[in-house]
């Protein structure tokens, strides 16, 4: 996430975690690069006072996945994607088993 930012190679860090210890590389990030968005996802059955904390008193808040699924099931792109001359798929090894499409 810091070094996306240093190399100014995203506008947005998207963290999927509940593990509090991301909260300090959070802060530094807020503190230096105050333009950069932070979206925090809570997995299910997981979730953080303190990056929940975090995030209200940068005025966002934490999204909970349970309670998005259908948002997060309609946003996994195809398994393969053309572009009209040419084809795009997926390597068998990085689809997981248990996504349902």
């Amino acid at each position: 996430m810091i070094a996306d930012c240093v190399l100014d190679a995203t506008d947005t860090i998207v963290l999927v975690s509940a593990d509090s210890d991301l909260v300090p590389p959070l802060e530094f990030i807020q503190k230096q690069y105050p333009g950069k968005r932070i979206k925090v996802y809570f997995p299910p059955s997981n979730f953080s006072c303190d990056l929940k904390d975090n995030l209200m008193h940068h005025s966002s808040k934490p999204v909970l996945m349970y309670k998005n699924e259908r948002r997060f099931r309609d946003a996994i792109m195809p398994d393969v994607v053309t572009d009209g001359t040419k084809r795009y798929e997926v390597p068998e090894k990085w689809r997981p088993a248990n996504i349902v499409r």
